[in-house]
């Protein structure tokens, strides 16, 4: 009888546990069906319902499609629910209702670039899988692709928001000189031609050894860059490349890059260019605008180089000096202009320095000592070279003034 009591406590006790279990589980079920109907999501398409009843009636109204819509891109390896929210993307006619019901603004981008083949992130940045508004526009910790939108943009720029999104449009458009729509990123790459960026740096596979190699530049994590010299709270990788930009030494002490007085749009362009520098080896051909991976040249800049690289001048152009100096007498033109013209060095450095040209370049002080020493290294017999032509360059720029005088 003592046995039989004792299984019928243990019974009942088993019945009590499982009765409590299951009312836990249906509680936890409960709960997430309730949390699953109070979805971001959900609330978003019952909203876009009701603009397009009333905007385009019942009809186009019933054609939409509830519920989780995704887009997997096996060639991108990107998973978009973006459209469970953003309904009206490829809907025509909603231009003038806001986020995140509006159509596309460009329909012939759109139209060049289909989600079903893009996707959405690819383009926009974002966290592709997420659900709810805050995940998916990035904006959580760990999360490093956050939607390039006006709302990151207006950190850099309150007043004119700098489009982001180009960053992630030159990823496949690297080589072009110019794509349509990407005003940033064309004003950026003009300003790399302009200001001879490739003189010193190694950019799309080809440059000079002076400073790093740029053609992968967007692929350096942020735990590579130094923050120390920063005064701001922004610390983002963005903001580092701007100040830089602007003011080398400030953000770097010992660079040797020189100043190129570049305003807030410029180094903003410049920046974001260096960050849609990322490997794209691995994005089907199909995606880049051209299968010939190459950087244009325009016929000018062919001859112009050539120019530069031939006679005596060629000297100061295989050497790097001409990222500072013009050499006036051998038609070679700095892109920067930072140091004195070489043509003129003779009564230059005996002016300043109190130097013959000899014991200057033998014996340099303050920054060129500094690039002679760790840059620009040069043997004893191109130190001598240079004194000769440098020489040449100042009785050629010296007999000139004698005629015109």
């Amino acid at each position: 009888m003592e046995n039989k009591s004792k299984r019928m406590d243990s019974f009942k006790l088993d019945r009590i546990l499982f009765a409590v279990g299951a009312l836990i589980l249906l509680g936890i079920s409960i709960f997430v069906m309730m949390d699953d109907l109070n979805r971001d999501w959900r609330y978003y398409q019952s909203e876009f319902y009701e603009i397009v009843l009333e905007e385009q009636g019942a009809e186009k109204a019933d054609q939409i499609q509830f519920g989780i819509n995704q887009i997997y891109i096996k060639e991108l390896n990107r998973v978009d629910r973006c459209m469970t929210c953003h309904l009206g993307i490829k809907w025509v006619g909603l231009n003038n209702v806001e986020q995140p019901w509006k159509s596309h603004p460009d329909t012939k981008l759109l139209r060049d670039h289909p989600i079903e083949k893009y996707g959405c992130t690819s383009c926009h940045g974002g966290q592709g899988y997420a659900l709810s508004e805050y995940e998916a526009h990035g904006f959580v910790q760990h999360w490093e692709e956050p939607v390039l939108g006006k709302l990151i943009g207006s950190e850099y720029d309150p007043r004119n928001p700098a489009p982001l999104g180009q960053i992630n449009c030159n990823h496949c458009h690297r080589y072009e000189r110019y794509t349509r729509g990407m005003d940033y990123i064309n004003h950026a790459k003009m300003l790399v031609r302009k200001k001879g960026c490739k003189i010193c740096h190694i950019i799309n596979g080809t440059g000079g050894k002076m400073g790093p190699d740029l053609s992968n530049e967007g692929e350096k994590h942020a735990e590579s860059f130094d923050f120390s010299n920063f005064s701001t709270e922004n610390l983002s990788v963005l903001n580092w490349h701007i100040n830089h930009f602007k003011s080398p030494l400030s953000v770097v002490p010992n660079s040797i890059m020189p100043e190129m007085n570049f305003q807030t749009k410029d180094a903003i362009a410049l920046s974001m260019l260096v960050m849609s520098w990322r490997d794209n080896s691995e994005i089907p051909l199909e995606y880049l605008p051209s299968f010939e991976i190459i950087e244009e040249r325009t016929p000018e800049e062919i001859e112009k180089e050539k120019r530069m690289l031939s006679g005596d001048g060629a000297f100061f152009v295989e050497n790097s000096c001409f990222v500072c100096h013009s050499i006036k007498a051998f038609d070679i033109e700095s892109p920067t202009e930072k140091g004195p013209d070489l043509s003129y060095a003779p009564d230059d450095v005996r002016t300043r320095f109190n130097k013959t040209l000899e014991e200057f370049l033998f014996n340099p002080t303050g920054t060129m000592k500094i690039i002679l020493e760790s840059q620009i290294i040069l043997s004893d017999a191109q130190k001598h070279e240079a004194i000769t032509k440098i020489k040449k360059a100042y009785e050629i720029v010296k007999k000139d003034k004698e005629q015109m005088e």
